[in-house]
């Protein structure tokens, strides 16, 4: 009675207030039923219901979010091999297109023009590169690229502004700058990619920079040819062209290579043999089976002594040369043998060397009494090694300045000047840096606030007690005689001198002392500040107020 009295109230409601077929199925369930619903008859009679059929006719809620996420991600993946689609294309076009497309890759706009363009080459029958380079299409690349650029104000308004929603192509983005090795270096493989108009101009660029270093080796202008040789290397390294121009890549690897073998013979000339092992190594990358810069490797491992490497490289030029016509294969077979037969003689050489050496240990007990102490360690070494290298330097040193001081007095002799007198040595001093007789290369400068530090530094240093001890003890030693006292003062002074010698980036020697009181004294002669600390700072240096500055006056 319930349902039939509610069916004649949905009967007499108006069309445009009676509640749609979920409101009418709701109100009916929520009605007490009085008939029995679990017959057949009941369900028959409800389900012909024109309102009931209405509801079942229209979809649930959830069915249509289900197919609606079902499209979403079905788009989402299209429009994602859209965009790999579109890389893997845009990673054989120009670098100049790249870099027009690459900032504005991400947005949606721009990536539905590129897959209407890569369609469009597609049904024509043309690569995308050509395509990208019609007039029109580039024009419109730059036009969009401008629209973006106006964000809301442009023509594009909000299709502009609209990213892509996940992905937004970092890798295309490194790859379209196209910098040669990457950014971080991960790709040292990657060059710059150009087209056939671009290309053509590094070939010619190319030529001109081999031409003009074959004309320096000619006139035995080493150092010359192999500047040109490098300018060429560092060039044409860094570019390739489109892919599909095949004769322009052959080409540019060529010369390239060409480049390569020229500039290890020139760093063979010059005797620089790591050069020319990185330049024969680099040639061989690009060809495997060059002849040149297999023999050219030989000759480098050669002059580096290293002969086993020389005789495998000697010998894969052989085999090499098993396959080439018979006059060149002799030509060939001629120079590897000769310079076999020069490393056999470097190793017949080595040989006889270390049996000198190992001869003259023996005779010298190196190996057996005196090697080992009574508790079987062995004994410390008279002088470590880098004390060694030490004396050796400055044995060099010595020697190289008697040659020099005896060449100058030779010339002064011949051109009947005075021989100059070698005085007592003194302390300089950055109000008095100069030395009679003595002269100092000048490797650095430094600030007017460093030299204010730096004087500050030696003061401090002076003015240790420990310091001043030492300087009145050299002073009692000397007598109070000013020379003896100046040459104890000049030693004792040089151990607190030194550290910051090294900090500020000088010798730690007699002649980075005087190079650092001549760039002070470049201060202290202009500024009266820094020669009233410079003073002071001498008086500390000679024991203080009442150490040995002076003395005599």
């Amino acid at each position: 009675q319930a349902i039939s009295a509610q069916e004649g109230q949905l009967r007499h409601w108006p069309a445009s207030s009676a509640p749609g077929p979920r409101g009418c199925l709701a109100s009916l369930w929520a009605a007490p039923m009085a008939k029995d619903v679990s017959s057949a008859d009941f369900w028959n009679s409800f389900m012909q219901r024109p309102e009931v059929r209405a509801a079942m006719r229209t979809k649930l809620r959830y069915e249509s979010i289900a197919e609606a996420a079902q499209r979403s991600k079905q788009e989402k993946l299209e429009r994602k091999q859209r965009r790999f689609d579109i890389m893997n294309e845009l990673m054989q076009c120009a670098t100049n297109v790249k870099h027009i497309i690459s900032p504005m890759f991400r947005y949606k706009i721009t990536q539905q023009f590129l897959w209407k363009m890569l369609c469009e080459a597609r049904a024509e029958g043309m690569l995308f590169a050509d395509k990208l380079r019609q007039p029109q299409v580039y024009h419109r690349l730059l036009a969009i690229k401008a629209e973006i650029t106006a964000g809301p104000y442009g023509v594009a308004g909000w299709q502009a502004e609209e990213e892509v929603e996940e992905d937004l192509m970092d890798k295309m983005v490194v790859e379209a700058d196209c910098i040669p090795g990457g950014v971080n270096g991960e790709a040292p493989d990657r060059k710059q990619m150009l087209d056939k108009r671009d290309i053509q101009g590094v070939l010619e660029f190319g030529q001109q920079i081999k031409r003009e270093g074959n004309e320096a080796f000619q006139h035995e202008n080493w150092e010359g040819a192999l500047t040109r040789y490098s300018q060429g290397d560092e060039m044409l390294k860094n570019f390739s062209a489109e892919p599909h121009l095949e004769q322009q890549n052959n080409d540019l690897k060529d010369m390239h290579r060409a480049c390569l073998n020229n500039k290890a013979n020139a760093a063979l000339k010059m005797d620089q043999w790591q050069s020319a092992l990185k330049a024969s190594e680099d040639a061989l990358r690009i060809k495997q089976d060059d002849v040149k810069a297999l023999f050219r490797k030989a000759l480098a491992l050669e002059g580096l002594a290293r002969t086993e490497e020389a005789t495998e490289a000697l010998e894969e030029i052989e085999n090499i040369a098993e396959d080439m016509d018979q006059d060149l294969r002799e030509s060939i077979l001629t120079d590897v043998r000769e310079r076999q037969a020069a490393v056999k003689d470097i190793e017949r050489r080595a040989a006889q060397s270390f049996r000198r050496m190992f001869k003259a240990m023996g005779d010298k007990n190196v190996f057996s009494g005196g090697r080992f102490l009574a508790d079987g360690t062995s004994p410390p070494p008279a002088l470590t090694g880098a004390e060694e290298r030490k004396i050796k330097s400055l044995r060099a040193k010595q020697e190289w300045l008697e040659g020099k001081a005896k060449h100058e007095a030779e010339q002064r002799r011949k051109e009947g000047k005075k021989l100059l007198e070698i005085r007592d040595p003194e302390v300089p001093t950055p109000n008095r840096p100069a030395i009679a007789g003595y002269r100092t290369e000048r490797t650095r400068t430094i600030t007017q606030s460093q030299a204010q530090q730096l004087l500050e530094d030696l003061l401090n240093a002076y003015s240790d007690e420990a310091f001043q001890r030492k300087v009145h003890a050299d002073a009692r030693a000397a007598g109070f005689e000013t020379q003896a006292f100046l040459r104890r003062l000049r030693k004792t002074a040089l151990v607190v001198q030194e550290p910051l010698l090294e900090k500020w980036g000088f010798d730690p020697s007699d002649e980075g002392l005087q190079e650092l009181m001549l760039c002070l004294g470049d201060h202290t002669s202009r500024v009266d500040s820094l020669r009233k600390l410079a003073d002071k700072t001498t008086q500390m240096l000679y024991g203080g107020e009442l150490g040995m500055l002076d003395i005599d006056s």
